[in-house]
């Protein structure tokens, strides 16, 4: 085969309207001029940008992660190419504005909806051109199968019927459960059958199960070592099957038993985890430069964009990880959570974000109303910015500017300046909400407080890239006899087949249906300064093309299953979905305030004169959940406002 990675292969019509296109070759010529641009430009349907590349088919086609349509409507703000924000007009009033459109936007336009006065109104504008956040769905069209997966947010927790308020996450997932419950959710959901072979593995719907450590032994996982081959199952047998030397193996089978402890003896255990990084932790526990080396990955995947020197260790132990918690006792158990389960719709969090914009604007998305139909149903634009409506949406609208109309101690209005469409626009609001990222509200608020600006420089954020290939099939990965792999010395550290939520009328799946490999992708940077590390990801995000992390996708996958039969005709399509901002990197002294001062969360969840702030990281870890409990607490503190 003179084309391996498929990367010169010639792009038919047919192949474009089945959206079976992965932009290969074509990406590589973008800059090429007659026919060539051509194919190039049908390849990177719909976005034309070889930098963001495929797009998939669907709603969802225009807005895969940070495209570049946004990020150039952002640096537009950053390089001054619009008009003094001060000088221009208003030219709309409402009584609130929410700034971001993820669940923490979302949940503060569901209260207000709820909860406002009639005759209220909300305008709710959102950077990208899908509603969303981070809780959107890549859609390919294989050989007229239609494949979804997460762009991120992704793993819901499902309250059972027993479920006590406040008995998980501290109470940070009550207003989660709350919500679940009205929305008449099911509390059990029942997987797509399994057939041809695949019912030999214990499959997951949820992405992360088989990536954490003490979980990795419930399913069939290998190891691929660049240049070594595989190892299978290495954690079932104390990692013997690997190269590693015995000193490393035991030091990685300790850490993943948890058999090491330091906290025993700790006073105030929480506390002083707060004080020191995790590898600082590590450290302590005698554990080397392999088990950092080994346990980065899933930190910066987990929840953290970076790696353990770079995070308060009492962030490892909000992530479960090792040496965080006490050590089991001989023959004890884990004990699960309470009355709780976690489940991951085929397109992640999404379905739940498009059940409350269901509950915002009725009719919204088309299809039966049930949750396969809000699923899977098309959203109807027209009627997210209505004239009229008591909740607007609008789209592709990105805030640049907000000050309070005088003195913010006594103003009575905010104004909102964003750009759409190229123009500069304003809108004059009694109270405003910002759900963006602390990256953005720290920046666009003009008249912040000194003391939510120094609270805000407390926030550091790294990125993650999650990429979705489209597969035709997956016998060569059944036929090393594992279906879930991690990867060392290669761009995406772990991939692994799913079992998604059956949401009736599916027929078994087997390992030769297509599917959709979601590649969760970190750029560590472990060799710079803590604060340093995620600008310098960040950078190294955005300065590649898609062509180049299409080429190292390609040839990752090339590597793994070439022996065993991958053909780069398998693929039919790959998604890049680029979050430069994915994660809050908690540094020591996040939780719990340091130097006799409190953390910055405290300082930002008082509001700044009419305008308050709502975002996950605000519990230092970037979760659904955590972003609808900040926003309920906002909302309920402008209701007082308007």
């Amino acid at each position: 085969m003179t084309d391996p990675l498929g990367l010169t292969g010639a792009i038919t019509r047919r192949d474009f309207f089945n959206g079976t296109l992965a932009a290969g070759g074509a990406a590589l010529l973008a800059g090429c001029g007659g026919g060539a641009q051509g194919d190039a430009a049908a390849a990177l349907a719909p976005s034309g940008s070889p930098w963001t590349g495929y797009g998939g088919v669907g709603d969802y086609a225009w807005s895969n992660g940070n495209t570049h349509a946004v990020v150039d409507a952002a640096h537009g703000i950053r390089d001054r190419r619009y008009p003094d924000p001060a000088k221009q007009p208003v030219d709309e009033e409402v009584d609130l504005v929410v700034v971001g459109g993820g669940f923490s936007g979302m949940t503060a336009a569901y209260e207000f909806n709820k909860r406002a006065p009639a005759g209220k109104t909300c305008l709710l504008l959102d950077n990208h051109p899908m509603i969303g956040g981070e809780a959107k769905q890549n859609e390919f069209d294989v050989d007229g199968r239609r494949l979804v997966a997460p762009q991120g947010s992704n793993g819901s927790i499902v309250p059972h019927p027993g479920y006590v308020r406040g008995s998980f996450g501290n109470g940070y997932y009550d207003v989660f459960t709350d919500y679940y419950r009205e929305f008449g959710l099911p509390t059990k959901f029942e997987r797509e059958p399994l057939g041809g072979g695949a019912e030999r593995y214990n499959l997951p719907d949820y992405h992360f199960d088989p990536m954490f450590p003490g979980a990795e032994k419930e399913f069939a996982t290998g190891y691929h070592f660049a240049g070594k081959g595989w190892a299978k199952d290495p954690t079932k047998v104390a990692f013997a099957n690997t190269h590693w030397p015995a000193a490393v193996q035991k030091e990685l089978d300790d850490y993943v038993q948890n058999r090491r402890d330091v906290l025993g003896k700790t006073p105030d255990a929480e506390r002083w985890l707060d004080t020191i990084t995790y590898a600082d932790l590590l450290d302590k526990l005698r554990y080397g430069k392999e088990v950092r080396d080994y346990i980065d990955p899933y930190i910066a995947v987990g929840n953290f964009g970076v790696g353990s020197n770079a995070i308060s260790a009492y962030a490892g132990h909000k992530l479960g990880l090792s040496g965080t918690t006490l050590p089991p006792k001989p023959g004890e158990k884990p004990k699960p959570p309470a009355d709780i389960s976690v489940v991951s719709f085929p397109g992640g969090n999404t379905v739940f974000l498009r059940t409350m914009l269901q509950r915002i604007i009725p009719g919204a998305i088309g299809g039966k109303g049930d949750l396969a139909g809000i699923a899977t149903g098309p959203i109807d634009f027209k009627k997210l910015d209505r004239p009229g409506g008591r909740v607007r949406i609008r789209l592709s609208a990105t805030a640049m500017d907000m000050r309070h109309d005088g003195d913010p101690a006594s103003a009575e209005s905010v104004i909102v300046s964003y750009v759409r469409d190229g123009k500069l626009r304003r809108v004059r609001a009694k109270a405003v909400v910002m759900a963006s990222g602390g990256w953005v509200n720290r920046n666009i608020v003009t008249d912040m407080s000194d003391g939510h600006r120094a609270a805000y420089a407390q926030y550091h954020h790294a990125p993650v890239m999650i990429a979705n290939v489209a597969l035709r099939h997956w016998r060569f990965f059944d036929k090393l006899g594992f279906a879930n792999a991690r990867a060392f010395g290669a761009l995406g550290w772990q991939v692994g087949i799913r079992r998604n939520v059956a949401f009736g009328g599916e027929k078994p799946f087997t390992p030769d249906d297509p599917t959709v490999l979601t590649f969760y992708i970190p750029f560590l940077r472990p060799d710079l300064p803590a604060t340093a590390q995620g600008p310098a990801a960040r950078q190294q995000l955005f300065a590649t093309t898609y062509a180049e992390f299409e080429k190292q996708i390609r040839q990752q996958l090339a590597d793994m299953f070439g022996a065993t039969g991958f053909d780069a005709r398998d693929i039919a399509g790959i998604i890049l979905n680029r979050w430069g901002h994915a994660y809050c990197s908690p540094q020591p002294g996040f939780y719990f305030g340091k130097d006799d001062q409190p953390p910055p969360s405290d300082v930002i969840r008082k509001p700044h004169g009419r305008i308050t702030f709502a975002h996950s990281e605000l519990n230092g870890s970037m979760q659904m959940a955590h972003g609808m409990h900040e926003a309920y607490r906002a909302a309920g503190q402008v209701m007082a406002m308007i």
